[in-house]
């Protein structure tokens, strides 16, 4: 039954891409935008109801998933019977097949649930674009990739799931090509991560060469299991490499540059990049990988450090951007830095815990964000929005419910996810982590205030001939909106119910589920069950990490919450401009550290001019010289070849001359 149903899951997407890619722009021409979307969101409605089936198999242990099993394998076809290579005597053969355990179901949920709810809200947001059955087949396409990454049962398989992401946001992210910004925006996207996959491919290269396998679970036994010397490539840097690829796709420094630009896309596409599947494919590959990063703490330790950094950095971006869903995307940037931190210090559960209630809650800010602006006509400044709670209500409560989530105040799922990383990060050592992680949990609430402040808060700055007409969005989207802020409410206490922090015995809903998957490491890094206490080290870690995002919270809502607007603007301009320290803080923040001001630097103005004048010296010296050798030879040639005509008294007459010359030479020299 199951090795039916798990194939289903994309090609219910899959088929919903072919059908709408050939026959959508007639259905949308003679039926309507609506009914151009129909079969694209009912493969995903049809695709998610088959998921939950095999996830809840999956989660309680039914059929062919035992509690404490690896997993089921389906294969489907041999993908790549290459035979046997020479040189390393392995055999080359690559299954396309799919791999389930209660990791995959754990993203199932995750990429299936938010994927169906934009999917629904993009019928109500766009209801009057005229590429509706475009922008939804691309959709469908992103759906079947991400699915394809997380469901692949080997690295090659995965590396095609993580190609495609990539092209689908490429295509998703560009959707607006007619506007000179999104078609670079695109560009951009696809470049940065190409950065990254390549790393990747050598990963994967380089675990074949060791192991002779690219099967996922074959092949990260036989890395750990292998001494040390006998491999041919060392685990730290096949684990660097892997989290190169995972880099470029989460956006993590320094090739975090390309999600903030990824805003030019639509609304929707923004909240299935960031909430449901491209950012999070990163995350996921580390944890898939967890074995061979438990075998490799000096890579763990660079994964842990460039996650904090760019969970600082990207928060202190986020605290003076004006635009609604730039301030959200960097706030996407800090948290996946969170995850990866978490990944880093071995608290690999906290990582998807975290993983899971982020789709949840930023879902949720993205599509409310969208609702935002299409109340406001397409405004995204910020600075020109305000007073819209009475006129939103449905997205401003709903809004409000993904902010406070987000901002770590209980008993919110964000709460819960950031504690237990930051909790874990304290317990096993890694204080710096702890403690810069306290910093990011208060900038992040002060900033999402900001946001929440400037946008439904204080006298209305919108737009005079606009105001009138501002109303909530369809019915579609404002039920999206709902569905989303249930579990940014409850999930967190769904996931831990039995669990820290009700309970001393440590375990917890999801611990249990991911217990499987994740032993082996845990058991590596020597990590142990840690009881939470109320009372003791982690209600103290608890009420720290509280405190900080109440802190957080509270200045923001002073500066930007309720009070009239004009004066709040000034206040901040005052804490700003204070000090010649405050100003330029102030405009790296604003101009984001100047960091794509540094790559056009590097890469395109210094960069372009080493390129050019390597082409210069190619063509002009190197083939320079080439062709005028070729050149002397053919001239030397062509003199030559007027002597040869072919007339035997012409010879004749040369070897008489030449026996002339040289007996008139001898003579000569006999004189002498």
């Amino acid at each position: 039954m199951y090795e039916t149903l798990i194939p289903l899951i994309i090609a219910l997407p899959l088929a919903g891409f072919v059908f709408t890619t050939f026959l959508g722009r007639r259905l949308q021409m003679s039926f309507g935008r609506n009914v151009a979307a129909a079969v694209p969101l009912g493969v995903v409605i049809a695709s998610w109801i088959v998921a939950m089936v095999v996830v809840s198999a999956v989660l309680q242990h039914q059929g062919p998933f035992p509690e404490h099993g690896p997993g089921l394998d389906v294969k489907l076809w041999t993908w790549i019977p290459a035979g046997i290579d020479p040189t390393t005597g392995h055999a080359l053969t690559v299954d396309f097949g799919f791999h389930v355990d209660t990791l995959t179901a754990v993203l199932l949920i995750v990429v299936t649930t938010i994927g169906m709810l934009v999917h629904l809200y993009s019928v109500g947001y766009m209801a009057h674009d005229p590429g509706t059955w475009r922008f939804f087949a691309y959709l469908n396409l992103f759906m079947v990739s991400m699915l394809l990454l997380v469901l692949a049962d080997n690295w090659l398989l995965v590396f095609a799931g993580w190609e495609l992401v990539g092209l689908s946001s490429y295509a998703l992210i560009g959707f607006w090509y007619q506007k000179r910004s999104a078609a670079l925006a695109a560009k951009k996207a696809f470049i940065v991560n190409r950065v990254g996959d390549v790393g990747f491919a050598l990963g994967i290269m380089a675990i074949w060469v060791n192991t002779g396998t690219l099967n996922i679970q074959e092949s990260l036994a036989t890395l750990i299991e292998a001494p040390a010397a006998e491999l041919t490539v060392p685990l730290s840097i096949i684990a660097l490499l892997v989290f190169a690829g995972a880099m470029g796709k989460s956006a993590q420094f320094p090739l975090h540059v390309w999600l903030p630009d990824a805003m030019e896309g639509p609304t929707p596409v923004s909240a299935l990049i960031h909430a449901a599947t491209m950012v999070n494919a990163g995350v996921y590959l580390v944890a898939r990988a967890n074995p061979l990063f438990a075998h490799a703490q000096d890579a763990m330790v660079v994964v842990a450090a460039i996650g904090i950094f760019t969970a600082i950095l990207a928060a202190s971006i986020a605290f003076t951007q004006t635009d609604i869903k730039r301030v959200l995307a960097y706030s996407t940037l800090s948290q996946l830095g969170y995850m990866f931190a978490a990944l880093g210090v071995g608290a690999f559960v906290a990582a998807i815990f975290h993983l899971m209630t982020h789709g949840f809650f930023k879902g949720l800010l993205f599509l409310g964000s969208g609702s935002v602006i299409h109340a406001v006509h397409e405004e995204q400044d910020m600075n020109r929005m305000g007073g819209l709670w009475r006129k939103i209500p449905i997205t401003h409560w709903t809004m409000l419910v993904g902010t406070i989530a987000i901002a770590g105040i209980p008993p919110l799922a964000g709460f819960f996810s950031k504690d237990e990383i930051l909790g874990e990060a304290f317990k096993f050592g890694f204080t710096w982590v702890w403690a810069i992680g306290l910093l990011v949990a208060a900038m992040t609430a002060f900033y999402m205030w900001r946001l929440m402040g400037k946008t439904f808060y204080g006298e209305s700055r919108v737009d005079p001939h606009v105001e009138p007409k501002v109303h909530e969005s369809a019915w579609t989207m404002t039920l999206s909106l709902v569905l989303l802020a249930i579990p940014s409410a409850l999930l967190g206490l769904a996931l831990t119910w039995g669990g820290p922090p009700l309970s001393p015995d440590g375990t917890g809903l999801l611990k249990g589920w991911l217990e499987p998957v994740f032993r082996g490491a845990e058991e590596a890094l020597h990590h142990e069950a840690h009881a939470y206490e109320l009372f003791g080290i982690d209600g103290i870690l608890i009420l720290a990490s509280v405190a900080v995002a109440t802190l957080g919270l509270v200045a923001g809502i002073a500066l930007f919450g309720f009070f009239r607007a004009r004066g709040l603007r000034a206040t901040a301009d005052r804490i700003a401009g204070a000090t010649r320290v405050t100003r330029f803080l102030y405009r790296a923040s604003l101009n984001k550290w100047w960091f794509d001001e540094l790559n056009d630097l590097l890469f395109i103005r210094i960069g372009g001019r080493v390129a050019a004048f390597l082409w210069w010296f190619d063509r002009t010296i190197v083939d320079g010289t080439v062709n005028g050798v070729g050149a002397l030879t053919r001239d030397a040639g062509g003199g030559l070849r007027r002597i040869q005509t072919g007339r035997v008294q012409n010879y004749a007459l040369g070897i008489a001359i030449g026996l002339i010359v040289m007996a008139g030479s001898f003579l000569v020299i006999v004189s002498r």
